[in-house]
């Protein structure tokens, strides 16, 4: 899509919603890169979860993931095993999920490929429906990836927010009124691309890329602006991929078929890469886990820091 077109769609779908560009939020967490001058950790760093939100069930705490094939599992970092908890079954007629986040709750919001947002209990698989509206196909936001973050460092607040498959930028969801409100295109080199989301419970906010390779990036919840991107070396997202966030790394879902850029790939399902922000890392730490994964989530209630 061109800078002019994406202008015009942008202009008509906030006219159409009723909202304009969000001032930043005023408890937005810290968005000082690798610890600035200012001595915050920033960026990549670790968190600090100062102050205490309400106990989190420990069942909220580790990542889940939905495959192509509607069964949901969650996953353990820690030990890397993923345990299929049931076939999601809501009555979309056919439509398929396309998106995960989840919220402190245990409630995993899936995005499917009608338009439609489903709330999936991750205890029971039990669905229900959304009063969301989708906009029009041709609209921004008809597609996006999504991610819960905490509205500040420590809290128990959280707001969902959406990237747009369009390239238009970052929008928020209103999580009672269902109203979405748009927040700011991307910056940088990575403007106008598409991204999966995923939030932490120190309240940041950070994108998967959709690049050749992958890349990650912190984003300004309050503007929209991409925050020092990390190239993902051999990283390519392929046919589907997936976002997540669990004890100060990244884990990133791929099933590279040749598309994108990326060399072609066995069958066997996605891949699951690790990005450690500690040590620069990218590894590989389980390939081909034999189903495809669509979508990812992790609540604020995971943990921020690894083990000590």
């Amino acid at each position: 899509m061109g800078r002019s077109t994406r202008a015009l769609a942008l202009l008509a779908f906030l006219s159409a919603c009723g909202t304009s560009k969000a001032e930043p939020a005023a408890d937005e967490g810290d968005d000082t890169p690798f610890g600035g001058a200012d001595g915050g950790t920033g960026g990549f760093g670790p968190g600090s979860d100062a102050g205490d939100g309400p106990e989190c069930a420990e069942e909220t705490k580790d990542i889940f993931v939905i495959s192509e094939e509607n069964t949901l599992y969650s996953f353990h970092p820690p030990t890397l095993v993923f345990k299929a908890i049931g076939q999601v079954r809501c009555p979309t007629g056919g439509a398929t999920p396309t998106s995960m986040a989840v919220d402190r709750h245990g409630f995993a919001w899936v995005r499917h490929t009608d338009g439609s947002i489903w709330k999936v209990d991750t205890r029971t698989v039990a669905c229900t429906p959304t009063a969301f509206v989708a906009p029009a196909e041709t609209e921004p936001f008809y597609q996006f990836g999504m991610g819960f973050s905490t509205s500040s460092k420590g809290g128990s607040n959280e707001q969902l927010f959406l990237s747009d498959n369009k390239g238009i930028g970052l929008a928020k969801l209103d999580t009672d009124s269902l109203k979405l409100s748009y927040v700011g295109p991307y910056t940088g080199p990575l403007a106008g691309k598409k991204s999966e989301l995923t939030g932490t419970g120190d309240g940041k906010l950070y994108g998967f890329f959709v690049a050749a390779p992958a890349q990650i990036a912190e984003i300004s919840k309050g503007t929209g602006e991409v925050i020092d991107p990390k190239e993902l070396p051999g990283v390519y997202t392929g046919s589907a991929w997936a976002f997540s966030f669990y004890g100060g790394d990244f884990y990133v879902y791929t099933t590279s078929e040749g598309n994108n850029g990326g060399p072609p790939r066995a069958g066997g399902g996605s891949d699951v890469t690790r990005f450690r922000p500690s040590d620069g890392s990218v590894t590989v730490v389980k390939p081909k886990v034999g189903f495809k994964i669509v979508g990812a989530g992790v609540s604020t209630c995971a943990p921020t820091e690894g083990p000590r």
